[in-house]
């Protein structure tokens, strides 16, 4: 099919032919090798974004973001007034 999207190649490796034979347990109605591929692609990055570690990753990289984009939003001495509200 025409595409102007990029193509792969992949050779049936040992562990590419171990991936697919998973992936047709998994979705046996699903007779297209090009299917289980992608099957495959979109259930692994889903599994690698869940992941705690991912997850963490992507935490500190969206504080780095902000990090500093309030900086003098409040005048000096600010929170020492706020917390001298406050009852011990």
């Amino acid at each position: 099919m025409p595409t102007k999207s990029p193509r792969t190649n992949i050779t049936h490796t040992p562990q590419v032919q171990h991936a697919l034979d998973v992936a047709r347990t998994h979705w046996p109605r699903e007779k297209r090798e090009s299917a289980l591929i992608l099957n495959l692609l979109e259930a692994g990055a889903k599994a690698i974004e869940d992941s705690d570690e991912f997850a963490a990753e992507r935490r500190v990289a969206r504080l780095r973001e902000v990090a500093g984009k309030h900086t003098g939003l409040y005048e000096p001495g600010y929170l020492d007034g706020v917390r001298e509200g406050w009852p011990e």
